[in-house]
């Protein structure tokens, strides 16, 4: 005899597979399945050896039956089951999975986006680009170990966490097939065998002063930027050239900007990567002194900008 059979009833203060399923709507096999693996245990057994589940059973099934519903996985629910979670906090482990899974979802949308409708050869190379990146999340951590590997080891912790967190932008939530092209050109930058690192303790100047220097340079630069003054602008480039001139251990004087200027060609790592850093935090003045990830983006290509006199357009054109 199986259990689909009479058993179903209730008994005592036990109830039976068949009331069970006939009272959820479940099939005897799932409600089964889940007694089987945990979910749903079983009091005991009757005397034809028919399975009896105390009458918690009901609203228990009903959890698991609702939850499912949401597609949520197995191994979270039986976490519920048996106490080690809340139900509260499935929840908000499952909101989690979800936006970590769309999040991944409009990031591949981007990328494909980036591939579609260019010409054959810029394809190729895109995706070459893409392919290397992987997650978002794996792109920022790569980028960030960069800077890292880049800076002295000796320069104070908070200095260099600020240069960090101001040279690493976040992957957008939403992005576009720019910006995601613009984070693999990055993402390219910091572990391609071109990358380069910033000064060392070796250089003539002291470093330290020299990252505060950039600091201060690109703070003066968005004020500047949020202002839109002329004054601002020249005040921020002098800031952060004569820093340049002093970790070499020279003056600011006019050839040493001729020198600058000429070491700042089209394809120069500075260059390039703030022109991907500033098409993903965007290219909008920031209204205030900019703070968080990325924020150093829009001042260093500006500055770039002015020592160079050359365009901040990509080195290659967006996608569609």
């Amino acid at each position: 005899m199986h259990d689909t059979q009479a058993h179903g009833t209730q008994s005592g203060n036990t109830v039976g597979i068949g009331e069970l399923a006939a009272r959820t709507g479940l099939p005897v096999k799932t409600i089964r399945y889940y007694s089987d693996i945990g979910l749903l245990p079983e009091s005991g057994r009757s005397p034809g050896g028919h399975r009896r589940y105390n009458t918690d059973a009901l609203s228990r099934l009903r959890l698991i039956q609702r939850l499912r519903a949401l597609d949520t996985p197995i191994a979270a629910i039986a976490a519920v089951m048996t106490g080690e979670h809340s139900l509260a906090d499935l929840v908000t482990r499952e909101l989690d999975t979800v936006q970590a899974q769309l999040r991944g979802l409009t990031w591949r949308q981007g990328a494909l986006r980036a591939l579609d409708g260019c010409p054959e050869p810029e394809r190729l190379r895109r995706l070459a680009l893409l392919s290397e990146v992987g997650s978002p999340d794996e792109a920022h951590d790569r980028l960030v170990r960069y800077w890292q590997w880049a800076l002295p080891a000796g320069l104070p912790r908070r200095l260099a966490r600020a240069v960090i967190e101001g040279a690493v932008p976040e992957p957008q939530a939403s992005p576009t097939s720019t910006a995601v092209l613009a984070y693999a050109e990055l993402h390219a930058l910091a572990t391609g065998d071109g990358r380069r690192r910033q000064p060392q303790s070796r250089q003539v100047g002291d470093v330290a002063s020299f990252y505060a220097g950039i600091m201060d340079a690109c703070e003066l630069a968005a004020e500047a930027l949020a202002s839109g003054g002329q004054a601002g602008n020249a005040e921020a480039l002098g800031h952060f050239v004569r820093t340049y001139a002093r970790i070499g251990g020279h003056d600011d004087t006019p050839a040493f900007r001729t020198r600058f200027r000429h070491s700042a060609h089209p394809g120069s790592f500075p260059l390039r990567y703030w022109r991907h850093a500033l098409t993903v935090t965007g290219e909008a003045p920031p209204q205030s002194i900019a703070t968080g990830p990325g924020h150093l983006a829009a001042s260093l290509a500006a500055l770039h900008q002015q020592v160079t006199g050359l365009p901040l357009a990509a080195d290659h054109p967006p996608g569609p």
